[in-house]
């Protein structure tokens, strides 16, 4: 709805003016006399053009009224919890206004201490594992591998030639040696358990035991005969000669000291462990539920000693709130523009509000009658008021045109 103010009475002053300019300025001046010359410049002074007037260009403010709603310039926050677990503590209830960082509920954080505390030894043991790992070697330790390394080679070298005629005969009377105990224990056997007393005697017993203790010596002399007379295998080979190559790796890498790839493997391990670290206490820290603004708790759905499902609380931020118009028909809205002074005026408050064309939506928002309606949002400047969505009011846009 547009307003245009002009004064009539300022008109009327402008045209009189003109008029007396005009008459001043086209009145001649007095001629000479009969028989008198004419004075110097009357000639000129008869024929000059009237002086032109300035011209003014008129400057109309109006205004472009509108109603509206309070609205948030922010969504809604809603907050929820990352861990499953009891709810502990409850420190906000709808209606009540929070600070930035303010806990507004806790979970049981048993779990996650412990989750937490188990990272932090792991990681220290890794380290300690390679501090001892990256130590240098003592005269000691060196001494260790290369003796472990002489033994390896001296296996190696028994392994390759094999046994001797000598390790054979040996064996060969060891075998013969478990035999003749054999068939003695036998013997005895048969004559103490043949007794009318029968097999139950004490005597029986024991001449029993040392019958199967003898079979037994004999198979184990018996059977490392048939290994020594056998010849040496690749796989016997094979694994003699893994042992003289791993002590061999022990000491050159104890020589050596640590080289770089196992220096990058030490590091990517204790990266891995501190990032379980941190992982292990960011859920901690999620088990406190923290406002992210100074806001105003709109609902909870929590209760204590209850695992919480869904949103825990839904926030407003009211420090964004503005004017959102409603019935702005499409003939005045071309006529607002971004930055323009507004009044508000809301059912809420006897005193107006000022602020600021902040955005003008180029979708309509619907119809009235015949018109689309546009929206308009408008910033409103700071104020003591406490401004809440839903209110409603008025708006006062202010335009000009030349």
């Amino acid at each position: 709805m547009l307003t245009y103010t002009a004064s009539l009475k300022s008109k009327a002053g402008f045209v009189g003016l003109a008029l007396s300019l005009a008459a001043c300025s086209s009145t001649a001046q007095p001629g000479p006399g009969p028989g008198q010359a004419p004075q110097a410049g009357s000639q000129r002074a008869a024929f000059a053009a009237p002086t032109p007037l300035p011209t003014r260009e008129l400057v109309v403010a109006t205004t472009v009224t509108a109603d509206g709603v309070l609205s948030l310039a922010v969504p809604e926050i809603k907050l929820s919890f990352d861990q499953s677990d009891k709810v502990l503590t409850i420190n906000a209830k709808p209606g009540q206004t929070v600070k930035k960082g303010d806990v507004l509920a806790t979970i049981d954080v048993t779990t996650l201490q412990d989750a937490v505390t188990d990272a932090q030894l792991a990681l220290d043991l890794t380290k300690a594992n390679i501090d001892v790992q990256n130590a240098p070697p003592t005269t000691a330790t060196l001494a260790a591998a290369q003796a472990a390394l002489d033994a390896s080679y001296a296996s190696y070298g028994v392994t390759k030639a094999g046994s001797t005629q000598s390790d054979i005969y040996t064996a060969k009377l060891a075998v013969d040696a478990a035999w003749q105990r054999y068939l003695s224990a036998q013997v005895n056997r048969d004559v103490h358990c043949g007794t009318p007393a029968g097999t139950g005697t004490n005597d029986c017993k024991m001449q029993e035991a040392s019958y199967g203790n003898a079979f037994e010596s004999w198979v184990s002399a018996r059977d490392n005969y048939q290994k020594l007379i056998e010849p040496v295998t690749q796989d016997a080979l094979n694994q003699a000669y893994a042992s003289v190559a791993s002590a061999k790796s022990k000491l050159d890498s104890l020589r050596a000291g640590v080289s770089s790839a196992q220096g990058q493997i030490d590091a990517a391990q204790v990266m891995q462990s501190q990032a379980n670290v941190a992982i292990a206490q960011t859920n901690l820290d999620s088990a406190k539920l923290l406002s992210p603004c100074d806001c105003i708790v709109q609902s909870s759905g929590l209760a204590v000693s209850v695992v919480p499902t869904g949103t825990a609380f839904t926030l407003i931020d009211l420090t964004g709130i503005q004017f959102r118009t409603t019935n702005l028909v499409e003939s005045d809205v071309e006529k607002v523009k971004v930055g323009a002074p507004v009044t508000i005026r809301l059912k809420s408050y006897p005193d107006a509000f000022t602020g600021k064309v902040a955005a003008v939506l180029s979708q309509s928002s619907g119809t009235q009658g015949t018109s689309a309606l546009f929206t308009v949002l408008i910033s409103i400047d700071k104020t003591n008021r406490k401004l809440l969505p839903g209110m409603t009011g008025q708006a006062e846009i202010a335009i000009s045109e030349t």
